[in-house]
């Protein structure tokens, strides 16, 4: 009985950390100033300080960026990036 619930529990565990795990390789937002559709992909490790490497779909090209602050807000979290490839400060809010 024990063995048996042990292989489901394992199984199960497994299954639900490959499905969300997929979800983890690239963040989607949106940049309301510009209107455009932002993706942060895998590889970015996006905390306050550090450079990450976005995709703008508006003019369809990736861009770099310096995190200047995060905040956790009703929608998702809201991130205010120094675009240095434009030279301005950007807010995404990213699901």
């Amino acid at each position: 009985m024990k063995f048996t619930f042990l292989k489901i529990f394992l199984t199960l565990s497994l299954f639900f950390l490959s499905f969300f795990a997929k979800k983890a390789q690239a963040w989607s937002g949106y940049d309301y100033e510009t209107k455009t559709e932002i993706d942060i992909g895998q590889g970015n490790l996006v905390r306050e300080g550090n450079l990450v490497e976005f995709y703008d779909s508006k003019d369809d090209n990736f861009h770099s960026a310096k995190i200047n602050f995060m905040q956790s807000s009703a929608g998702g979290v809201e991130i205010n990036v120094l675009d240095l490839d434009t030279k301005k400060e950007r807010n995404f809010i990213m699901y």
